[in-house]
């Protein structure tokens, strides 16, 4: 009975902690925002570094609360963005744009002065087209006459037995 106990506890934790982790989905083309945040914000701009990683690529970093582009893969170069005006507030979030199929995938995020790690994994997908209708799928003029030729029947069918049923009533 306490191996049971032990291994439905172990089962919740893992449960628990595998669904905590977040996910974003974003569009071939569009953009997303993939969050960061450390526990406590920061108090000086100077001890700000944190890396973005990607299968190993070097997606974004931001070195003394700058962003530095010179070790960046060229795959993310021009699409990524970061937000400077919440660094002190902690927020390390970064914007994906141009979504491409190869970004899909679990991207970190390295606070490096909390020796941190946050984990957030991408999805992409492709925008559903709207489809406008065609020819085809266009009622025609001589089946919407038939409906309401149909519908006035029934109506004035309807009304006709209600009539004969209050007369003999």
């Amino acid at each position: 009975l306490f191996i049971i106990i032990i291994i439905y506890l172990f089962i919740i934790i893992l449960f628990f902690s595998v669904s905590l982790q977040e996910t974003v989905v974003g569009f071939i083309g569009g953009s997303a925002v993939l969050n960061c945040s450390s526990e406590e914000p920061l108090i000086k701009i100077q001890d700000i570094r944190v890396r973005w990683s990607h299968k190993d690529q070097n997606v974004y970093e931001i070195i003394k609360g700058q962003v530095s582009v010179e070790k960046q893969d060229p795959e993310y170069r021009d699409r990524t963005e970061s937000f400077p005006e919440e660094y002190l507030r902690g927020n390390f979030s970064i914007k994906l744009n141009n979504l491409q199929h190869t970004d899909a995938g679990l991207y970190k995020c390295y606070i490096i002065e909390e020796s941190v790690i946050k984990s957030v994994e991408l999805s992409t997908q492709e925008r559903q087209a709207i489809q406008i209708p065609s020819e085809g799928t266009k009622p025609k003029p001589e089946m919407i006459v038939m409906f309401i030729s149909v519908l006035c029947t029934g109506i004035i069918f309807s009304l006709a037995v209600s009539s004969f049923i209050n007369i003999t009533v």
